[in-house]
């Protein structure tokens, strides 16, 4: 595939992005897309230490990690380098006008539920002005929830309350549809940060202790905590990725390596689920992204199971 194939355009025109001018914006049969725009390597990073557009913490990980950055913290406060922007950001407004709990309380009892809270802090930071509404519509995003009718019941319940969380200083911005607009960009381009422990203990029982909690919070879904990004999110998925999604510098950060030689025009995809689970098991979680998996292993494992 060409430069101008992939993003169907004039490849002189054709913006680069990441590390040495790495990639490029393209469209494909999956929407737009993520295609080398050089020869890269294995190992090689093509994109280092990206920083989010916006991330929350679990609600596990309420009191133990920053609530800007998502590093590690003593008591959930925000770590030093954070405090100033949270606060201009969306922590002044948060603090002044949002009263989180009944929606929180929701979120828990419905098994830790992480869209609701991400949304409401998309909400605050385009109130406060650090966050443009219209940059998220760079993001892919379901067609067939536009409207009431078509959106999730459940999306709506939320909806109202986070427009109740917001008691009235959200300007009019919370309306299901905006709601279900974000929440299909988050379903569809979200991460689960999953950020490796980093624990000062020079004893090797209390490291792997560390270890064994950060696996289990990766098990159970709960990780650090969850972010979109700009460029990392319009990565599309493949069972058999070329690109590993890594958390190295301790906080949301996120860094993008090549796991195989990549080809000019060649698609750069990561993997949304456990790829190393059988056909049936990846397909089932692929299920909340709305999409059956046509990659080529998963086309490969089809024609062997029958």
């Amino acid at each position: 595939m060409t430069r101008a194939r992939a993003h169907g355009g004039d490849a002189k025109s054709i913006p680069l992005y990441g590390e040495r001018d790495a990639f490029l914006v393209g469209a494909s049969e999956k929407g737009r897309g993520a295609y080398a725009a050089r020869d890269i390597k294995k190992g090689e990073v093509i994109l280092q230490n990206q920083k989010p557009l916006a991330c929350h913490r679990t609600l596990a990980n309420a009191t133990t990690r920053c609530g800007r950055c998502l590093k590690e913290t003593r008591d959930g406060a925000f770590c030093d380098s954070c405090a100033s922007n949270a606060k201009r950001e969306f922590a002044d407004f948060e603090r002044k006008y949002v009263d989180m709990t009944a929606l929180n309380q929701y979120c828990a009892y419905n098994g830790g539920l992480k869209f609701p809270l991400l949304c409401a802090r998309i909400a605050a930071m385009i109130l406060s002005g650090s966050l443009k509404e219209q940059t998220l519509e760079w993001l892919c995003h379901a067609s067939n929830v536009n409207n009431q009718e078509t959106m999730p019941p459940q999306w709506i319940e939320e909806s109202r309350l986070l427009s109740a969380a917001f008691n009235g200083a959200d300007g009019g911005l919370i309306t299901p549809e905006w709601y279900a607009g974000v929440t299909s960009r988050l379903h569809l381009n979200a991460f689960r940060v999953e950020i490796p422990p980093t624990s000062s203990s020079t004893t090797s029982s209390d490291w792997k202790s560390a270890m064994a909690a950060s696996l289990d919070a990766i098990t159970t879904g709960r990780g650090s905590g969850s972010a979109i990004y700009v460029l990392p999110s319009l990565l599309n998925h493949s069972c058999a990725p070329n690109i590993d999604v890594k958390w190295e510098s301790g906080d949301a950060a996120v860094t993008l390596r090549a796991s195989d030689d990549v080809a000019p025009g060649e698609e750069l995809t990561i993997t949304y689920i456990d790829a190393n689970a059988s056909i049936d098991a990846r397909q089932r979680a692929l299920e909340p992204y709305g999409f059956t998996c046509a990659c080529a292993r998963c086309v490969e494992d089809r024609q062997r199971s029958t």
